[in-house]
């Protein structure tokens, strides 16, 4: 049996005879942790996609292929917004990455291949989670509270994105060197406005300057 008939056709949690509780203790095959044949792998969340899949359209192939197509999509979108946030300036480098992105043939089997949900589901999750950890930072620098809120957000997610694949215990990981590298960069931009604030004529401009990407906070 296939990957994605073993997932779907032969899965007891997809076909309801198990509950939805009862996938939070069985494997990506609906066979239970416990047993000495589970795969070990845990993805309980794309499983409940399939559930759901299933229970809307039984298994007629195009709703589950038509799902992976519209979560490709988000994914996509969502490195686009990512992009935005990490490279220079400039649509062109946010464009060339969306579209490398959207249309690398890397990413043929997970959308193809219906068991790939769970690398699509499990990126999704994995990308918000990046997301509102940049706005925690953000929140941060700017001293706002809700930066707690975004950082519960982004564990929240990030736990979500592991729930979808394992592989997705990454996350936080990123999200750390993340924060150092923007450190990093915070330091060397204050070393710089430090220097140039001993330049002659500095202080008449000092009042009115903005820190980039600050909601009109000066310094």
């Amino acid at each position: 049996m296939s990957p994605s008939l073993r997932a779907i056709l032969g899965n007891p949690d997809v076909l309801g005879s198990g509950g939805w509780a009862q996938m939070l203790q069985n494997d990506f095959w609906g066979t239970p942790l416990a047993d000495s044949g589970s795969h070990g792998s845990y993805r309980p969340l794309c499983v409940a996609s399939f559930k759901l899949n299933y229970l809307v359209d039984g298994f007629k192939p195009f709703g589950y292929h038509l799902v992976n197509v519209l979560l490709h999509s988000l994914a996509t979108g969502l490195v686009v917004k990512l992009a935005r946030h990490i490279l220079p300036a400039g649509r062109s480098g946010v464009a060339i990455t969306g579209l490398l992105f959207a249309v690398h043939p890397i990413h043929t089997e997970a959308v193809a291949g219906v068991v790939g949900r769970a690398d699509l589901t499990g990126c999704i999750f994995y990308l918000l989670a990046l997301l509102a950890y940049i706005r925690h930072v953000r929140w941060r620098q700017w001293g706002d509270g809700r930066q707690w809120l975004a950082l519960a957000v982004t564990v929240l997610l990030a736990g979500a994105a592991i729930l979808c694949k394992e592989t997705a215990v990454t996350a936080l990981v990123v999200c750390a060197i993340y924060d150092i590298i923007k450190g990093y960069a915070g330091s060397r931009d204050k070393v710089r406005l430090s220097t140039t604030s001993t330049w002659p004529g500095f202080p008449a401009v000092a009042g009115h300057t903005t820190v980039p990407g600050s909601p009109g906070i000066y310094i």
